[in-house]
């Protein structure tokens, strides 16, 4: 299956392919252990608390970032797409591919020594940027401090950059209303 940029997954989508794909995924699904939108998995020859996701980067809209407001064991993400950054592996069913802890699709988003005539960088992430996946990436990046995300956003605009700066503030603080059940 080809890679995709973005897609829109569903939840339920995910628990269907999550179910269907369990051996070529690697991950055996222990039934009767579903509660809300978490799942026990044996993955790696030991059992882990997954949470189900459309795209990786509802963790930071869903609040799961703050543990110690919120409160939960999840140990791995499963998602449709993998569109941001996560201190915990992340399986994106939409490639069936694992991702390590910090690592995203793109290696980098250090911005390159090549430039436009703008003075913009010419880059891999460049041609994401200005788009729903690319700023989830960065926002991601930044959310896990990543350094590289750091030059990233020194390159920007400052409206943008204080805008950006703005929203990862909003995003280690837990959001009001009910949390998700996990």
């Amino acid at each position: 299956m080809p890679e995709r940029r973005y897609s829109h997954y569903k939840q339920e989508d995910i628990w269907a392919q999550l179910y269907q794909l369990q051996h070529r995924l690697g991950v055996i699904v222990h039934d009767g252990t579903v509660y809300g939108h978490s799942v026990w998995l044996t993955w790696n020859n030991q059992q882990v608390k997954a949470v189900i996701l459309a795209r990786s980067s509802d963790w930071y809209a869903y609040s799961l970032n703050c543990v110690e407001r919120f409160k939960h064991e999840l140990d791995v993400v499963v998602c449709g797409t993998h569109d941001s950054c996560l201190d915990r592996p992340v399986l994106a069913l939409d490639s069936i591919r694992w991702y390590d802890p910090l690592k995203m699709r793109l290696d980098s988003l250090e911005p390159s020594k090549q430039h436009d005539a703008q003075g913009r960088p010419q880059d891999a992430f460049e041609a994401r940027r200005k788009s729903h996946y690319g700023h989830n990436i960065l926002v991601g990046a930044l959310m896990c401090k990543r350094p590289d995300a750091f030059k990233r956003l020194e390159t920007l605009r400052p409206s943008t950059r204080l805008r950006i700066e703005a929203e990862v503030r909003r995003l280690h603080m837990r959001r009001r209303g009910r949390p998700l059940k996990v």
